[in-house]
């Protein structure tokens, strides 16, 4: 993992068993500066109440002490994990390809946590195992929570090459000087605004926004897989949208609307020159085009033949216009898609990180 600030010494780390069906006991948790591959340099012990290890309740959560750190901007830091015993599953965050590789060993090789040259870890995955988050303490201004979906998440930004939209914002705040400002990814693939499971966003902003310490602003980039996937209409999807920018207000945060790029909705997807879309401004393409006129209303309006209030969000990013081919604006430009008409490529990435205004934060 890349952290998106630079180091004040130290850091504490945060283990998930939230989709666990039984306890998880974590032997052994070692961090430092990942080398190359599996490799480490740095390597840290990190304790959890003064112990080596801990067990982790089905549902539950673990946060470690403070681990003494140093690190650069710009470091990759490596979270080496041990899980003893044996388990049905294990919470992970799956980041889908050309993201970010993970490294394990083969089953029952023991705790391999201080193997600082990784020659024990043989096999690679795109999934992050128990490892919710990396605080990074010290004096800093604020965090930007970035939540969204696969784009967010950084879907075909490049593999470990650390493109998504969230790292490269980071990075332009880091050459703008602020150090002080951290980019939380808050991404999932494949989820959804509205659902009653608990990854839907209305269901998951608390847990994984709101909760985040030290949080200021929020960018809400969440909903193209309600209107690609589940084919919901604008109307429904304005109404989760608003829930969203009521529990972040509640919560004493600025939320800040994505307006949401090209895309292919309701299972209108032909990767073979996509012709099957429907064409700009009608059928399921038209919903896109209402949440997105919705987004910077500033009075009542109808959507879908229901009344529909304004955002009472805190402002707009036109990741649209940003990454639209202007000829067509239901298509990616084709200089920044990654080839599958959904998500960009690390060049897209880069130009959804520049769009959002620096003087925001």
């Amino acid at each position: 993992m890349k952290p998106t600030v630079g180091s004040r010494g130290v850091v504490r780390l945060h283990f998930s068993n939230f989709f666990g069906t039984a306890p998880i006991t974590i032997g052994a948790v070692h961090i430092g500066r990942q080398t190359t591959g599996a490799g480490v340099t740095g390597d840290t012990g990190v304790t959890f109440g003064g112990a080596a290890s801990v067990t982790i309740a089905a549902g539950g959560f673990a946060t470690s002490d403070n681990v003494n750190l140093t690190f650069a901007y710009g470091d990759i830091l490596s979270v080496t994990e041990y899980v003893s015993g044996s388990w049905a599953s294990l919470t992970a965050h799956a980041q889908g390809v050309n993201v970010v590789t993970n490294y394990v060993t083969a089953a029952g090789a023991g705790d391999q946590t201080q193997d600082v040259a990784g020659t024990a870890f043989k096999y690679t995955t795109f999934n992050t195992f128990l490892l919710d988050r990396v605080d990074v303490l010290g004096d800093y201004k604020e965090t930007i929570a970035a939540f969204g979906s696969s784009t967010t998440d950084g879907y075909q930004s490049g593999r470990d090459q650390h493109m998504t939209y969230p790292e490269q914002l980071a990075a332009a705040l880091h050459a703008a000087g602020h150090d002080d400002i951290a980019v939380a990814n808050v991404g999932i693939y494949g989820t959804t605004v509205l659902g009653t499971g608990a990854t839907a966003g209305v269901n998951r902003f608390v847990r994984d926004v709101a909760a985040l310490p030290g949080v200021t602003s929020v960018i809400d980039y969440l909903g193209a897989n309600d209107l690609r996937t589940d084919c919901i209409t604008a109307a429904s999807l304005i109404d989760g949208k608003q829930n969203l920018i009521a529990q972040a207000h509640t919560a004493g945060l600025r939320i800040i609307e994505g307006i949401t790029a090209p895309s292919t909705f309701c299972g209108a997807q032909n990767p073979s020159g996509f012709g099957t879309r429907f064409a700009q401004g009608s059928g399921e393409e038209a919903q896109r085009f209402l949440l997105n006129t919705w987004q910077t209303s500033t009075q009542p309006s109808s959507v879908n033949g229901t009344t529909v209030q304004p955002p009472a969000s805190d402002g707009t990013i036109d990741f649209a216009t940003a990454l639209a081919d202007p000829s067509n604006t239901s298509y990616l430009l084709p200089a920044y898609d990654s080839g599958d008409d959904i998500h960009p490529n690390a060049s897209g990435y880069g130009v959804m990180a520049a769009t959002v205004p620096l003087s925001l934060f």
